[in-house]
Formats: structure tokens, sequence, C-alpha cells
């Protein structure tokens, strides 16, 4: 998964109040980040997966992954 920097500041920008400087060094650690939060995903998927005994992942896998880490992470909250 590859997020151009020019990709990350117009996202960033459009949640805060105009004007705002960024530093430069902010995109580096979102894109540290996305790959964490991508590898967590990666490692949710290979579990749900593994519990189902299917012979290939499908779409269910990863929304049923991504479901169990928003979960967990609401309850963390």
């Amino acid at each position: 998964m590859i997020i151009s920097i020019r990709t990350m500041k117009k996202q960033l920008k459009r949640k805060i109040k105009q004007g705002t400087y960024i530093s430069a060094d902010v995109y580096s650690v979102i894109e540290k980040y996305m790959h964490w939060s991508l590898s967590e995903l990666n490692l949710e998927i290979a579990k749900i997966y593994a519990e189902s005994g299917d012979r290939k992942i499908t779409t269910t896998h990863v929304e049923k992954a991504i479901l169990n880490l928003v979960l967990t992470r609401s309850e963390e909250e």
C-alpha cells in the first residue's frame, strides 16, 4: 500500500483549520502508523481465516477482522 505524501497532506488539510502549518516530518510518522495498522490488520485476517477452516481468504474474513479491530479499540477507550 503506497499513499503519497500529497494524498496524506490533502486528507489532513481537509480536517484542520485553513492556514495551519504542518511540519514535513509529520508525514513519515503517519506512514509508520499506517504500516503498523496494516500489519495489525493482516494478523487479524490470518487469525480469522485460520479459525474459519476455509480454503481461501474472502472479503468476509477481511470485514470480520476490521470489525474485531474496531471493537477492540472502542473497548479500550
